[in-house]
């Protein structure tokens, strides 16, 4: 099998909802991260063989294999093919799972994965509706929507609205700390946008964490899915826009392409778990991708755990006697925000860079999605 490296990963700034991408078309902002791994790596785009893009909500502006219009509207040749993925929130790291196991079985030299997902232009759920699955509803006529499974979870791992609170705080001290040092600088291409007075201005940074947060006003928030529950706006995911590509290649094509492995893909997993709690995929998802790994939990250096509701991350660490202080150590989904489809190939660009800042070795990158599913991925540091 042929080892699969990736060569540099990019994405833009994750920007509040109605906020600074608002003007700009969710194509158009799939191409500035495309754009900037050419620019980035030198490397000639005729050269990459395929682009696997996540996106879950496929309609609208991001209907018709939104990945192709992306590769065309970059201004790539033509002869440059795209495929648009959807495995729900796991969109993205399902893409670069994929480009993995092309290049793993040799399909590919060259290919690019990533994902996008304009929640302003295309809100969640602007591809629902329609008649429910008699089927379906046969198999799994309890199944609910995920805040209402993160209700289950909380009650099922015995997980408290003090718990989820204070693993908020933490995800935006943590955003706030990676701010200001600059940790994202790396691997951040800046998009370009008009503010109310129609000047155009650059985005660089993620403008959706909250710093001033405090755990008397996440405390003070009403429950969005129970009366009774723990579940607030200031302990979900944030709804954001954003977009990420990562370029993946085989030691072959980088040595003829001059191009410098960042980190290795050492094993990748997708699993089924169960649809009515919905959000317990991370666990198991993780002890098989480190089983084929070889690793135990206390190898790995760095963790992202989606942040999709506070009490997966919770629920994820306790089941599997991690570390908390190796686990999104800069923010996730509450503080910076949870693009779906693009989520998965930003946090793998994040746990690179928090890899290669913090000198470590491993990281694995996991995540729960709808309908019962779990994804990770674990990458070696070169």
């Amino acid at each position: 099998m042929t080892n699969a490296f990736i060569i540099d990963a990019v994405r833009t700034p994750r920007a509040r909802r109605k906020g600074k991408f608002s003007l700009v078309h969710p194509v158009d902002l799939m191409t500035f991260p495309l754009n900037s791994l050419v620019k980035r790596t030198h490397l000639p785009p005729e050269l990459v063989e395929d682009v696997l893009i996540g996106c879950v909500t496929q309609t609208l502006e991001q209907g018709w294999c939104v990945g192709r219009a992306a590769v065309l509207a970059a201004g790539w040749p033509i002869s440059v093919p795209s495929a648009t993925v959807n495995r729900l929130c796991g969109s993205g790291q399902q893409a670069f799972n994929f480009a993995a196991q092309g290049v793993h079985c040799g399909d590919y030299e060259l290919v690019v994965a990533g994902g996008l997902e304009h929640m302003t232009r295309v809100p969640m759920f602007s591809d629902s509706g329609g008649e429910a699955s008699p089927a379906l509803a046969k198999h799994h006529p309890d199944l609910v929507q995920q805040g209402e499974s993160a209700e289950i979870l909380s009650q099922e791992f015995k997980i408290t609205r003090a718990d989820v609170d204070a693993f908020a705080l933490r995800s935006q001290q943590n955003a706030k700390r990676a701010l200001s040092e600059r940790r994202f600088s790396k691997s951040i291409c800046a998009v370009p946008y008009r503010d109310e007075t129609g000047a155009e201005k650059l985005l660089d940074v993620d403008d959706n964490p909250r710093p001033e947060t405090t755990l008397e006003a996440l405390a003070a928030l009403k429950t969005v899915f129970r009366e009774n529950g723990i579940i607030t706006a200031g302990n979900a995911s944030a709804i954001v826009d954003g977009a990420a590509a990562i370029l993946l290649g085989s030691e072959q094509a980088a040595k003829k392409h001059n191009l410098k492995p960042r980190a290795r893909v050492v094993s990748q997993v997708s699993i089924g778990s169960p649809p009515r709690i919905m959000l317990t995929g991370p666990i198991e998802a993780s002890r098989r991708a480190l089983q084929r790994a070889g690793l135990a939990v206390k190898d790995i250096d760095v963790w992202e755990i989606n942040e999709a509701f506070a009490p997966v991350p919770i629920m994820t660490i306790r089941e599997l006697g991690i570390d908390p202080a190796k686990v999104n150590v800069n923010g996730g989904g509450i503080s910076l925000g949870h693009p779906l489809g693009a989520t998965g190939a930003m946090l793998i660009g994040m746990a690179l860079d928090e890899l290669e800042r913090s000198q470590g070795r491993f990281a694995l990158v996991t995540m729960c999605i709808g309908l019962g599913m779990g994804i990770a991925t674990v990458i070696e540091r070169v």
